[in-house]
């Protein structure tokens, strides 16, 4: 994979997801009604103010943020050619890999709650479900070259 390719698109993936979490993140505390409540089966705000959507009290949008926010400032970094609190392009890699595999995992284990615990599915959670699983494919392409 050329890498510039595969740096520009998690730069894009990571700044959209930074919204997007931003956006649910308002909506956790907010009275108001999503875009993205469209019936009981699809809707947002089923999802992001469920019981499930806080864990010890830190709603999963804000980890959501502030993941995708530490990956596009890293990538930043890199497009830059700079170094990250001193960390080499390689570190860098591994450690948004890791990330990603914990995410992943978390993913999937919100996306089980979804499906058959709450029965609604949050179209803005599954996109960020895939920039996970973009990002994790990509980082694992760079790693390898």
């Amino acid at each position: 994979m050329n890498e510039k390719r595969g740096l520009n698109a998690i730069l894009i993936m990571s700044f959209i997801a930074v919204i997007t979490s931003t956006y649910l993140l308002y909506l956790h505390y907010s009275d108001e009604s999503s875009f993205c409540d469209i019936s009981e089966g699809i809707s947002c705000d089923i999802v992001n103010r469920s019981l499930y959507s806080e864990i010890f009290g830190i709603p999963v949008s804000l980890l959501g943020l502030l993941t995708f926010f530490f990956v596009f400032i890293s990538i930043s970094y890199v497009i830059k050619r700079k170094t990250l609190f001193g960390l080499k392009k390689e570190e860098i890699f591994n450690i948004i890999y890791w990330l990603m595999i914990i995410s992943s995992i978390f993913a999937l284990y919100l996306i089980y709650i979804e499906a058959f615990v709450l029965y609604a599915v949050c179209p803005l959670c599954v996109l960020l479900d895939i920039f996970i699983l973009l990002t994790l494919i990509i980082i694992i392409k760079l790693r390898r070259d």
